[in-house]
């Protein structure tokens, strides 16, 4: 399990240092949050990184074993970025690799706007992945969809006066030094300037802090971020009334001034939501259960953030080097401390670069958010793929466990879940679309012939069954349930076994609680 809270911890991680590090102003005779703005202001570039990953390991003597052998396969884990070329804010392009313990696996990166699209050693298609789909942005839901769906695109373009808030609100780390130095970046000796960066897990909770209340209170200058967004968006608004759409929201958008009035106090609210978070974070208390790594060890005084980002002579970032590490409370886990470094270098700034693209012409698989996602993207993947068992086995991406405590005469109505019960038959039987899908299937219904269709989205197996019939089809074969499916409390119900089986789940009951569970490795 603690393998699936890691990606989201890193990930916020990164997200949480990266601002940070946007900060500073001027030091030492360097304006560093220039050349910070500068760096999110390039057009065009070409570059290369390495990201990894260390777990150092702890006290493993509690693990299971599976867990043991998944946490040395994991260990250490590199991501390497070769070739990336940036031609503008909506294309770039990478070539890539993620080693580990097992091997390496090559990937091929391009980008589309907001679209990731992804070529992997061992995947059937491109996967698609869009960065902003399925975004649980409150105020985006104000605009018209034509909009909507260019938003994504509109925020890459003001990218660079998005990062000018940041700065503007972001005080400086206490501990930064400038030294000039010689350094090559991309086999070319350059005059330098560097900028070291030290930082506790402390300090980086209160700059943090600090740049979410003062960009809270920077009404101005979020309103002109705002209005940058609104002209970015405005040649689709008038684009669309021209074409002759009805949608009357479009009408007060063509208003600039009442659309970002109309705006603003969502973001706002969008930002109160988003330092309220971050303060549960930093409390402990970020997800409501206790994470194997919780991020509150990010802000721990014993955590350590080491920066260094080298400028040229035009204010341009030219290198950087990130080195965190946070030492873990939760010793159950295995794991002592947490250690992320990257490197990475950028050059031929500003000139004509030409990213690369990926076809996706022959079909490609459009993955989101949503847990299910996952399955269906192991099942676009060779099982025989290193990338395969990377997730399947060392990840253990689609592990689950369902629990349901057993109906025992009550309607289930006072529950939002609807309960497992025993029939006349003695048959346990559980809702069909909860189980199926928590289990990583989708789910159909059709009225007219009240039929339930289920795919399994991991192996693409479909089961087709009635109501009030014992026969159900299995890939095109008949075969007999122990009871019929049935309609209770306003959902279908079917036998416990015949569903987490066919979805390749194991079932077993505790007397004492009454809930059944289902584990689905």
């Amino acid at each position: 399990m603690y393998k699936k809270k890691l990606t989201w911890w890193i990930s916020a991680a990164m997200v949480l240092l990266m601002f940070t590090l946007s900060g500073c102003q001027a030091v030492q005779g360097l304006d560093l949050a220039g050349a910070i703005q500068n760096d999110w202001a390039v057009k065009s570039s070409e570059s290369k990184g390495t990201l990894q990953l260390e777990f150092v390991p702890g006290d493993t003597s509690k693990l299971s074993a599976e867990e043991q052998k998944a946490l040395t396969a994991l260990q250490n884990v590199k991501i390497e970025l070769t070739n990336v070329k940036t031609q503008d804010a909506q294309h770039l392009s990478a070539d890539g690799t993620i080693t580990y313990s097992k091997g390496t696996i090559p990937f091929k990166l391009a980008t589309q706007g907001t679209k990731f699209i992804l070529s992997v050693e061992g995947a059937k298609k491109p996967i698609v992945f869009d960065v902003l789909g399925g975004s649980n942005l409150s105020f985006t839901k104000l605009l018209p969809a034509a909009v909507q769906e260019q938003f994504g695109n509109k925020i890459a373009d003001i990218k660079s006066a998005i990062i000018g808030l940041i700065l503007a609100n972001t005080p400086n780390p206490s501990n930064i030094s400038v030294t000039p130095v010689t350094d090559k970046v991309n086999g070319e000796s350059l005059s330098l300037q560097k900028a070291h960066i030290e930082l506790s897990g402390t300090e980086l909770a209160t700059l943090l802090t600090k740049l979410l209340s003062n960009v809270l209170a920077d009404e101005a200058g979020l309103k002109e971020l705002i209005s940058q967004l609104y002209d970015a968006l405005s040649p689709i608004i008038e684009e669309q009334i021209k074409g002759g759409s009805t949608d009357f929201s479009l009408k007060i958008l063509s208003n600039k001034q009442l659309a970002v009035g109309l705006v603003y106090p969502p973001v706002q609210d969008f930002l109160k939501k988003t330092a309220a978070s971050l303060d549960k974070m930093i409390a402990g208390d970020a997800s409501g259960e206790p994470g194997i790594l919780p991020i509150q060890d990010l802000f721990n005084s014993k955590s350590a953030l080491q920066a260094d980002i080298y400028t040229d002579a035009d204010k341009q970032v030219r290198k950087q080097s990130l080195a965190l590490n946070v030492p873990l409370t939760n010793t159950s886990s295995g794991i002592a401390a947490l250690k992320l470094s990257y490197v990475g270098e950028t050059w031929n700034i500003n000139k004509p670069v030409t990213a690369n693209t990926i076809n996706i012409s022959g079909g490609a698989l459009n993955v989101g958010l949503e847990a299910s996602s996952i399955y269906s993207l192991l099942n676009n993947l060779d099982k025989q793929s290193l990338i395969y068992k990377l997730l399947k086995e060392d990840l253990k991406v689609t592990k689950k466990e369902v629990n349901l405590k057993l109906n025992d005469g009550a309607s289930g109505a006072e529950s939002d879940t609807p309960q497992p019960f025993i029939n006349s038959d003695n048959k346990t039987m559980v809702p069909v679309r909860f189980i199926s899908e928590k289990l990583g299937a989708e789910v159909g219904w059709n009225g007219d012939l009240q039929q339930v269709t289920i795919k399994d989205l991991l192996t693409g197996a479909t089961i087709v069954l009635k109501l009030d019939s014992k026969i159900v089809s299995v890939n095109g074969t008949s075969t007999q349930l122990e009871s019929a499916a049935t309609l209770h409390n306003g959902s279908t119900f079917v036998p416990i076994r015949f569903i987490a089986e066919q979805l390749g789940g194991k079932v077993s009951f505790n007397d004492d609680t009454r809930v059944v569970t289902i584990k689905r490795d």
